[in-house]
C-alpha cells in the first residue's frame, strides 16, 4: 500500500477554485501595493528626476533623497503643531475611549443587572439610527465644544460596536473570580481594575489599537466643529493640502517662491508618508492581539 494512499486527490473542480483563489488575491495584492509603492518611491524621489519625467505614472529616483521631507518642517511650525495635536489627540482619545468602553460593558456583562437587556437595546438603536449630523452639530455648540480640542474626543467617546466585543469578552470570565473577590471583601472598582482588566488584556490591545487608527486618520470631526486652523490635526491638515491642490497650506513662508522647493505631487505624497508613519510602526507591535481579543469577545452573545 502506497504512503500516500490515504491523501485525498483534489477533484479539478478544488484544484480550479484553488488557482482562481490564487489569481484574485494577486491581483488584489498588486491593486493594494502599487498606489502604496508609488507615494513612497515618489516622497523619495528627487525633484528634477519628476520634472524629466512629467507623464510618467511611476518615476525611477536616480538617487534616493530626504530633501522633501526637510521642505514639509521648513519655515513654519504647522506641520509640527498638526503632528504634536495628533499624537496628543490619539493618546488622550484612546485613553478616554477605553475607559468609557470597559466602564459601559463591564455592568452590561453581569446577568443580574436591572434592565440589562433594554439597556442593551438601547445602545444597539444608536448603532441603527442616529440623531444625523445637525443635531450633532447643535448637541455640541450647546455643550460650548466648539473650536476647542474636546470636540474631536466627547462625540465619538464610546463605540457601540467595541463596546458589545467587550462586554462579551467580560461574560467570558468566569464569575466565580469576581465572586471569590467579593467575599474576601473586595469592591466592584477594585475587582473591575485588579482582577477583570489584567486578564482582558488581549481584548483591550485590540480594541484600543482599532480606537487609535480612528483618531490618528479621522479628520470629519474637525471639519465640522473645528474653524481655527490652529487646532487641526495633521489629518485636516493633509485633506486642505490634496484638496486644494497647493502647499501653501504649510505657511512655508519666503521658502514657498524658492525655485528650487519640490513641486506639489513631491510634497503632497511626502507629507502622506510622514502621516503614516506612526501608525505602521506601531501596529507590528499590537497584531498579536487581534485574532486572540476579537475571537475570546465573541464566544458569548
Amino acid at each position: 500500500m502506497s504512503k500516500y494512499s490515504g491523501v485525498r486527490r483534489l477533484s479539478f473542480g478544488d484544484r480550479a477554485f484553488g488557482v482562481s483563489n490564487v489569481i484574485f488575491l494577486t491581483f488584489v495584492t498588486i491593486v493594494t501595493l502599487v498606489p502604496i509603492f508609488i507615494v513612497l518611491l515618489t516622497s523619495f524621489t528627487p525633484n528634477l528626476d519628476i520634472l524629466r519625467n512629467p507623464t510618467s505614472v511611476v518615476v525611477i529616483p536616480g538617487r534616493i533623497t530626504f530633501d522633501n521631507f526637510a521642505w514639509l518642517f521648513r519655515g513654519s511650525r504647522r506641520l509640527i503643531d498638526g503632528y504634536i495635536l495628533t499624537i496628543i489627540r490619539t493618546i488622550i482619545g484612546t485613553g478616554v475611549n477605553i475607559l468609557i468602553t470597559v466602564l459601559t460593558a463591564y455592568p452590561l456583562s453581569k446577568k443580574n443587572l436591572p434592565f440589562r437587556k433594554f439597556l442593551m437595546m438601547l445602545f444597539v438603536f444608536t448603532m441603527i439610527f442616529s440623531g444625523g449630523l445637525i443635531p450633532t452639530f447643535m448637541v455640541v455648540r450647546e455643550m460650548r465644544l466648539l473650536n476647542t480640542f474636546w470636540a474631536m474626543i466627547i462625540p465619538g467617546a464610546l463605540s457601540v460596536y467595541f463596546m458589545i466585543i467587550m462586554r462579551n469578552f467580560f461574560s467570558a470570565i468566569p464569575e466565580e473570580l469576581a465572586e471569590s473577590a467579593h467575599m474576601d471583601g473586595a469592591s466592584d472598582i477594585t475587582i473591575l481594575f485588579k482582577i477583570i482588566l489584567p486578564v482582558s488584556l488581549p481584548a483591550i490591545a485590540a480594541i484600543s489599537l482599532f480606537y487609535a487608527v480612528w483618531h490618528w486618520n479621522e479628520f470629519m470631526d474637525a471639519v465640522i466643529f473645528i474653524t481655527d486652523r490652529h487646532l487641526w490635526p495633521l489629518q485636516m491638515l493633509l485633506r486642505e493640502i490634496l484638496v486644494s491642490s497647493s502647499v501653501a497650506e504649510l505657511a512655508l513662508g519666503g521658502a514657498i517662491i524658492d525655485p528650487n522647493r519640490p513641486g506639489f505631487f513631491v510634497l503632497a505624497n511626502a507629507v502622506i508618508v510622514v502621516s503614516a508613519i506612526p501608525i505602521i510602526c506601531v501596529y507590528p507591535w499590537l497584531q498579536k492581539y487581534f485574532v486572540k481579543g476579537l475571537l475570546l469577545g465573541s464566544v458569548k452573545g
